[in-house]
Protein backbone atom coordinates (compact mmCIF):
# COMPACT_ATOMS: atom_id res chain seq x y z
CA UNK A 1 0.00 0.00 0.00
CA UNK A 2 1.60 3.38 -0.63
CA UNK A 3 0.96 6.69 0.39
CA UNK A 4 0.62 10.21 -1.98
CA UNK A 5 0.23 13.01 -0.08
CA UNK A 6 -2.14 12.47 3.02
CA UNK A 7 -3.92 9.73 1.51
CA UNK A 8 -3.13 6.00 1.22
CA UNK A 9 -3.81 4.43 -2.52
CA UNK A 10 -5.46 0.87 -3.07
CA UNK A 11 -3.07 -2.00 -3.26
CA UNK A 12 -5.56 -3.34 -6.52
CA UNK A 13 -5.66 0.02 -8.92
CA UNK A 14 -3.76 2.28 -7.43
CA UNK A 15 -6.38 5.18 -7.05
CA UNK A 16 -6.98 7.27 -3.90
CA UNK A 17 -10.28 6.09 -3.43
CA UNK A 18 -10.19 3.66 -0.11
CA UNK A 19 -12.85 4.25 2.01
CA UNK A 20 -13.82 2.61 5.45
CA UNK A 21 -17.42 0.72 5.26
CA UNK A 22 -19.25 -1.42 7.62
CA UNK A 23 -17.71 -4.53 6.46
CA UNK A 24 -13.58 -2.79 6.17
CA UNK A 25 -11.95 -0.65 3.93
CA UNK A 26 -12.80 -0.64 0.37
CA UNK A 27 -11.50 0.71 -3.32
CA UNK A 28 -14.29 2.55 -4.61
CA UNK A 29 -13.36 2.63 -7.97
CA UNK A 30 -12.41 -1.20 -7.78
CA UNK A 31 -14.24 -2.26 -5.07
CA UNK A 32 -11.19 -4.42 -3.43
CA UNK A 33 -11.24 -5.03 0.23
CA UNK A 34 -8.42 -4.89 1.85
CA UNK A 35 -6.91 -7.39 4.42
CA UNK A 36 -7.58 -7.25 8.01
CA UNK A 37 -3.88 -6.20 8.18
CA UNK A 38 -4.16 -3.63 5.60
CA UNK A 39 -7.36 -2.36 7.06
CA UNK A 40 -5.17 -1.81 9.98
CA UNK A 41 -2.19 -0.01 8.68
CA UNK A 42 -4.82 2.57 7.20
CA UNK A 43 -6.64 3.07 10.04
CA UNK A 44 -3.57 3.73 11.43
CA UNK A 45 -2.40 6.10 9.50
CA UNK A 46 -5.34 7.74 9.53
CA UNK A 47 -5.84 8.25 13.09
CA UNK A 48 -1.89 9.91 12.42
CA UNK A 49 -3.31 12.01 10.22
CA UNK A 50 -5.65 13.42 12.29
CA UNK A 51 -3.63 13.60 15.02
CA UNK A 52 -0.90 15.45 13.39
CA UNK A 53 -3.57 18.09 12.23
CA UNK A 54 -4.85 18.29 15.57
CA UNK A 55 -1.33 19.32 16.96
CA UNK A 56 -0.66 21.96 14.80
CA UNK A 57 -3.85 23.91 15.45
CA UNK A 58 -2.91 23.79 19.45
CA UNK A 59 0.50 25.02 18.54
CA UNK A 60 -0.05 28.69 19.52
CA UNK A 61 -1.57 27.70 22.78
CA UNK A 62 -0.06 28.57 25.72
CA UNK A 63 0.16 26.87 28.72
CA UNK A 64 -1.94 28.66 32.15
Amino acid sequence: MKIQGDQMKCPKCGRLDLRETGQGVTCRVCGYTLSPGESDKFRLYKLLKEEEKGGKSRQGLRPL
